[in-house]
């Protein structure tokens, strides 16, 4: 299993590239909750009804721009290689198409010694699993999403297949994953109960103190929140905020072409798509927010 520890493999330009894009998007809740270890085993144990203990060997897998737009975690625990997204809207369907990009990008800079590929001896890998939690309001139809489905040819068998679980977290659906950790029930509440607030008519950034207050008086992620407090406002305001550029966006026929130039992670897709945003009035540091960029990268890319 000496595969599955390889760094000198990876070229100095891609360790730059990955370090790059790791710090391109602004953490979300959801990520800063379980980027913490324990959290993570504690909610992998949660929703794929495993038992492993605090104490299991588990390392953070890099993002990059394919996977970095979503609420994403990708953790290497024991011999899986964990990735999960949650999504506070509709599922999208290219997610499995995403989640095969991103693992073949994983594999190939990050997990396994390129040079034993061309040798006789077996290459181990990890076995991946995936995960979509789904944090929406409409009713969740797909428990799987999987790869053929994308496919232009239907009603065979593939020699290639990816599947990715789809599980509801909402606060109050029922799922089991929510009653077997603490920390995902502690979240989905505190999601839902903004939520609440909002559809009240209180203003997001009173539904946000609101709900958080809540949570504390309740003994609900009580000393995560208190440790955090103005961390989580930012966090959860940004969040609200991006959801609110997107339905912008939608309507100005925008999302569609920054969705493409993200998957593609390249400059120019992301050049196009800042200038159209100009286009349409919107400022630099709005598109710097949205996007997740510094304005000075923001120059480089217009210029």
């Amino acid at each position: 299993m000496d595969d599955l520890t390889v760094v000198n493999s990876i070229s100095e330009e891609e360790k730059l590239e990955a370090k790059r894009t790791s710090k391109q998007y602004k953490d979300t809740l959801f990520r800063t909750l379980f980027q913490d270890k324990k959290r993570f085993i504690e909610l992998y144990n949660a929703i794929a009804h495993e038992n492993y203990p605090e104490s299991a060997e588990i390392k953070p897998c890099p993002t990059n721009p394919i996977m970095a737009m979503f609420n994403d975690l990708a953790f290497l625990l024991g011999s899986k290689l964990i990735v999960m997204c949650e999504h506070q809207s509709t599922t999208n369907p290219n997610m499995p198409l995403r989640f095969l990009f991103y693992i073949s990008d994983v594999l190939r800079t990050y997990a396994i010694n390129k040079d034993n590929l061309y040798s006789r001896v077996l290459v181990q890998i990890p076995a991946p699993e995936f995960f979509i939690l789904y944090n929406g309001k409409d009713e969740l139809k797909e428990k799987k999403m999987i790869l053929s489905d994308s496919f232009l040819m239907k009603d065979r068998e593939f020699t290639l297949e990816l599947t990715v679980k789809v599980i509801n977290i909402r606060y109050g659906s029922g799922e089991d994953a929510i009653k077997r950790s603490a920390t995902l029930s502690g979240y989905s509440f505190l999601i839902s109960e903004v939520e609440k607030n909002i559809s009240d008519g209180i203003t997001r950034d009173e539904a946000i103190m609101k709900a958080m207050n809540t949570c504390i008086e309740k003994g609900i992620l009580a000393e995560f929140l208190r440790n955090n407090f103005e961390g989580v406002i930012d966090m959860l305001t940004f969040e609200y905020d991006q959801e609110a550029a997107y339905r912008a966006m939608r309507q100005d026929g925008l999302r569609e072409g920054m969705e493409k130039g993200m998957e593609k992670g390249k400059q120019e897709g992301r050049r196009d798509i800042i200038i159209q945003m100009i286009a349409k009035g919107k400022s630099v540091d709005e598109i710097s927010d949205l996007i997740g960029i510094s304005k000075n990268e923001l120059q480089q890319l217009i210029n």
